[in-house]
């Protein structure tokens, strides 16, 4: 939750983007509402821009059935590095990491048994994405015309933002450093981890750009009827 959200401005120029309502509430607190609802209390929030307005709202986190710490960035880490600040004592489990710009019906408790079912060192969420090209796309061999596809579509899996991953991969290094998700999980690549996906069918939805964010206003109001 400690990002700039550059791309929200001007709705971030005085507030965090977790803190953006969708309907009357705060990304964020729904996120915490849902975590808690699926068992999960002991949370941390990983905080740096307007990050005072974050700490004065949810406090210690009783109001909410949970115990809220948090990671204070003094410059950013990305999503990776923020987890080097967590305390030693709790790197002996799993730990649930998840952007604080998502909203998802991702049953998290499925998450979490398919991570341990497969005893793989870090899980990442993933979303089916289609592509459709405008345009027929011609098909050749050399300069040979092979065949026309008119408006194809693609699908591909994109990063859902919500990860388990498991002490072992989890960054250690108390210096300061920037570290995102997609160079940690290459990191492990390259070690020789084990790395599953665990595809997301249910609501997802990335709010990053004004249009996702008028997209989850609208998906509350009919989700409110």
């Amino acid at each position: 939750a400690g990002g700039l959200g550059s791309r929200l401005r001007p709705l971030t120029n005085d507030l965090p983007k977790p803190m953006l309502r969708i309907g009357d509430t705060p990304m964020a607190e729904r996120i915490i509402n849902q975590l808690v609802d699926a068992g999960f209390t002991d949370l941390f929030l990983s905080i740096g821009y307007k990050k005072e307005i974050i700490r004065e709202y949810f406090g210690d986190g009783s109001a909410w059935g949970a115990e809220i710490k948090y990671l204070e960035e003094t410059e950013p880490r990305g999503t990776a590095g923020a987890l080097a600040l967590l305390p030693e004592s709790k790197r002996s489990r799993p730990i649930l990491v998840m952007n604080g710009d998502i909203l998802t019906r991702v049953d998290f408790q499925k998450l979490i048994d398919f991570h341990q079912a497969n005893r793989t060192d870090l899980t990442l969420c993933v979303r089916e994405f289609e592509f459709q090209v405008p345009y027929g796309v011609v098909q050749t061999r050399g300069d040979e015309f092979i065949g026309l596809k008119e408006k194809p579509s693609q699908k591909f899996f994109v990063n859902a933002g919500i990860y388990v991953v498991d002490p072992i991969v989890t960054p250690t290094e108390a210096a300061s450093f920037y570290l995102d998700m997609p160079d940690l999980i290459n990191q492990q690549v390259e070690q020789g981890r084990k790395i599953s996906v665990f595809p997301i069918h249910e609501y997802w939805l990335d709010i990053g750009m004004m249009e996702q964010f008028e997209k989850a206003q609208a998906d509350a109001k009919i989700a409110q009827r």
